[in-house]
Formats: C-alpha cells, sequence, structure tokens
C-alpha cells in the first residue's frame, strides 16, 4: 500500500511541530519563568492545538491504512470515533485558533485535501466561546 500525498503532508507538518515545540521549550526566556509561562501565549496553545490535531490525523491515516480490507466492526467503530474526533477539532479549534497564525496554510490544505463532517452550529459556536473565554480568564 502506497501513502498518498497528503498522509505525507500530514506526517511532515506533525514532524515540523514537534520539532519546532521541543526547540522552544529548549530556549531559555524571561516570559517562561513568570505566571503563566509559555501557556499565556495564544500562539503557543495555538501551536499545541496543531501538533495535536495533526497528530491525530496521521493516527487515523495509520488506522485507516491497516484497517483497510478488515472487517472486524469494533475497528471500524474506533476508526469512526477518531475521524469524528479529528473533525471536530478542525472545525472548532484547529481551524478557528489557527487563522491568526503562520500555520493557516497547513490548515487551509487540509481543509481542501479532507473530507471533515463538521459539528452542529450551535456546538461548534459553544466549543469556541468556550475556549476563547477559558483563554481569557487563564
Amino acid at each position: 500500500m502506497a501513502l498518498i500525498p497528503c498522509q505525507v503532508l500530514r506526517l511532515a507538518i506533525l514532524l515540523s511541530y514537534l520539532s519546532v515545540l521541543c526547540h522552544y521549550k529548549a530556549i531559555e526566556m524571561p516570559a517562561h519563568q513568570t505566571y503563566g509561562g509559555s501557556w499565556k501565549f495564544l500562539t503557543f496553545i495555538d501551536l499545541v492545538i496543531q501538533a495535536v490535531f495533526f497528530g491525530i490525523c496521521v493516527l487515523s491515516d495509520l488506522s485507516c491504512l491497516l484497517t483497510k480490507g478488515s472487517d472486524n466492526q469494533e475497528q471500524e467503530r474506533q476508526l469512526k470515533k477518531l475521524i469524528s474526533l479529528r473533525d471536530w477539532m478542525m472545525a472548532v479549534l484547529a481551524f478557528p485558533v489557527g487563522v491568526h497564525t503562520t500555520v493557516l496554510p497547513f490548515i487551509i490544505i487540509e481543509m481542501r485535501t479532507t473530507h471533515h463532517q463538521y459539528p452542529s452550529r450551535n456546538i461548534g459556536i459553544a466549543t469556541v466561546c468556550s475556549f476563547s473565554i477559558c483563554y481569557i480568564l487563564w
């Protein structure tokens, strides 16, 4: 089974985000020593969200490749849950939070190469608002 380009791209994006996270934490900055550390910056939170999102994408791609041709209903059910989580995260966190940074091209590529089932408008707005309120309170 050959990997298709969007799967390879997702893996490359994930590895680049993990690399940036590792190097970012290795840099000594005065802001890291204050209350909240790196977590008070939306850019850092967005980097973590993007890394988790693309990690879920790579995990769903691997699961899809490994379960292809299998008739196991439990594996299919677990894969559908993973894909639902990926789609939910794309709609309510990865895209809305990532619009303000340089990760936007990767998100747009993801939107163009993968079909996503979006949550209902009420659930999406409630989740984005909850995230925003938590960030503001933090």
